[in-house]
């Protein structure tokens, strides 16, 4: 008897689950009938296009100020409609076949900017109510400028060495073109980054000229040469009389401190080649400090591979008798 109830509750919760399955079989039937039905029926929605600016002649560049979209109404099937809003229309503006060398702008009429927008559909759908009567497009003159290269470098040196002499750069100047209005604020540009460590010998090296700004057509030349002397240096050092400049006839002066130090860096090579002869040191009595009676020491007179100069002491005092 048992056996039969169970048999029973199987059936029943068996058919009750056909008729679930059914109902949502016939529910999705429906369903798809009504998406085919309400999406073949004609829509006019508002559509978005982007302009696209393409064959852009060497003497001129697009203003900022250009439309980059526009927008109309397209009257199509639901299905249309809902295909062109993930795949939105664009406008190719061919900027070659407008422009007339010289002028800064040319004009698109509305029939032509409408033909343009219905192009993008693969039937003739309707495309009424553009959101611009025309499409002016305004363009900048190519201008060249003749601009400094500003160097990007990171350079450590070996122990004891040291650069000769500021770094060289060939040429120092590039010509860049590009739109006037773009142009007019750009007073250099720079090089990419070069980074070199432990420097012990002279570098000569080809590195390009680098730019962020979208606006810059070309750079010419597009790469310099950067070049700098490195050196091994070692210390010198002399003691020095110091001379005084400016004292009036009638002024008698001792100097508290007569001779300095003068400590300075030069380069291995040309360490034998300095002496004393080469230095003048000077004390300008017109530039002394007047409260506290000192006057700075200075060279007048030195060798132009030295770098690092240092006097001790670095002030000079003085008494003056009357």
């Amino acid at each position: 008897m048992a056996k039969n109830k169970n048999m029973a509750k199987g059936f029943l919760k068996k058919n009750k689950n056909l008729k679930v399955k059914r109902f949502l079989f016939f529910l999705l039937v429906a369903t798809i009938f009504w998406i085919l039905t309400k999406f073949s029926r004609e829509f006019t929605a508002t559509m978005l296009a982007k302009i696209h600016y393409e064959n852009i002649p060497e003497t001129a560049a697009l203003s900022e100020g250009n439309l980059r979209d526009i927008t109309f109404d397209l009257t199509a099937n639901g299905f249309e409609i809902l295909f062109y809003k993930f795949k939105k229309p664009t406008i190719d503006v061919p900027v070659g076949k407008y422009y007339d060398k010289g002028e800064d702008h040319f004009t698109i009429s509305k029939n032509e900017l409408n033909r343009m927008v219905s192009s993008n559909f693969n039937r003739n759908l309707a495309v009424k109510n553009l959101s611009v009567e025309e499409l002016k497009v305004i363009l900048d003159p190519i201008v060249l400028k003749k601009v400094r290269v500003i160097p990007q470098h990171k350079f450590t040196f070996k122990d004891g060495f040291k650069p000769v002499d500021s770094l060289k750069i060939a040429p120092d100047s590039v010509i860049i073109s590009g739109p006037s209005g773009s142009l007019k604020n750009i007073a250099g540009i720079k090089t990419e980054k070069i980074s070199l460590e432990n420097i012990d010998q002279d570098i000569s090296k080809t590195i390009k000229i680098t730019s962020n700004n979208e606006e810059i057509v070309s750079i010419k030349p597009d790469k310099v040469t950067i070049s700098l002397r490195v050196a091994e240096f070692s210390q010198g050092k002399f003691t020095l009389p110091v001379q005084v400049i400016n004292l009036p006839p009638d002024m008698d002066i001792k100097l508290v401190s007569p001779n300095v130090t003068v400590s300075f860096d030069v380069s291995v090579n040309d360490f034998a080649d300095i002496s004393k002869e080469n230095f003048r040191v000077i004390c300008d009595y017109s530039k002394r400090n007047k409260e506290e009676n000192f006057m700075l020491p200075t060279l007048e007179k030195k060798p132009s591979n030295i770098q690092n100069v240092v006097f001790e002491p670095k002030k000079i005092d003085f008494l003056v008798f009357k």
